[in-house]
């Protein structure tokens, strides 16, 4: 491939973009047997990667790349579907936690499924290597543009009660 630009064919942008738009879809295709959205399944995952399932909501938020009002949606619709609960942070009352619910935990073999399925199609299509290749650039380049996006939530900022079931 050239140096030159010929349009989003070769555009890294346009490429991301267009690749990351066609995921979600097809992850929100599979998803919604099991009722989710793509964006409702990302935060759960975020929370299963989280030491008892339970975070301040703003780091939450945050952890998922969301505005604030985006982000209160998102929370309002996974706590309509019992999937996890807001309570007050008992350190400092103005803020809340989030903290995942026994439903929300039943779903993460299934969740893991969908995203597992996709993978191994785009393995398929791309190849082992080049997906490993792929998945390592794209993890230096997130590192880049936003280091705390990688990290995991910091102990302080787990909440009262991280381990606990919710």
């Amino acid at each position: 491939m050239s140096g030159t630009f010929l349009g989003s064919e070769n555009h890294l942008t346009g490429l991301l973009t267009l690749t990351s738009r066609l995921v979600q879809d097809r992850l929100t295709a599979a998803l919604r047997p099991l009722g989710l959205t793509y964006a409702q399944a990302a935060a759960l995952v975020r929370l299963w990667r989280t030491p008892g399932g339970r975070m301040r909501q703003l780091d939450f938020v945050s952890s998922l790349a969301l505005t604030r009002p985006t982000g209160t949606l998102l929370i309002g619709d996974l706590e309509r579907a019992g999937l996890l609960v807001r309570s007050a942070d008992p350190d400092d009352g103005r803020r809340q936690l989030i903290t995942l619910t026994d439903a929300g935990r039943k779903l993460e073999p299934e969740v893991h499924a969908v995203l597992a399925d996709l993978h191994h199609r785009l393995e398929a299509a791309v190849g082992e290597e080049d997906l490993v290749k792929t998945t390592q650039a794209l993890t230096r380049a997130l590192a880049y543009l936003d280091p705390a996006a990688l990290a995991p939530a910091p102990a302080g900022r787990r909440g009262a009660g991280a381990g606990t079931a919710g």
